[in-house]
């Protein structure tokens, strides 16, 4: 049951900063999701540092485990905002934001991962 508890906390702070991420980029054009890439992009950030730091040098135990990757990234990582807007992209008639969408969501998540753990390895 703890289990459970860390995941609803960690994701509860997690979908809250998903949330003020959102409310960042309100005053901007609708064209392109920004909010939701940044919010990928920082969580996996966020879960390369959890990852360098916590899991291979500061050897977490399996609780802060789950708060900070299973519900703070879980929480604020937006995979489903991400789809439905790309979807809408499409819908739309915009293919070429759609691709540019879905580009940048995955290698620049992929380079957030990768730059929390190489920060991590630098820095800790």
């Amino acid at each position: 049951m703890k289990e459970f508890l860390l995941v609803f906390i960690g994701g509860g702070i997690g979908s809250v900063s998903r949330f003020s991420v959102s409310r960042l980029f309100i005053n901007l054009t609708p064209a392109f999701p920004f909010a939701t890439l940044v919010s990928n992009i920082l969580s996996c950030t966020v879960f390369g540092m959890v990852m360098m730091l916590g899991v291979n040098r500061l050897n977490l135990n399996e609780s802060l485990k789950l708060l900070l990757i299973t519900g703070f990234c879980g929480g604020f990582s937006t995979y489903s905002a991400f789809t439905f807007e790309t979807v809408e992209l499409f819908k739309h008639g915009q293919a070429g934001m759609a691709a540019l969408n879905i580009i940048l969501n995955f290698i620049l998540s992929v380079s957030g991962l990768y730059l929390g753990i190489v920060s991590i390895k630098l820095f800790a």
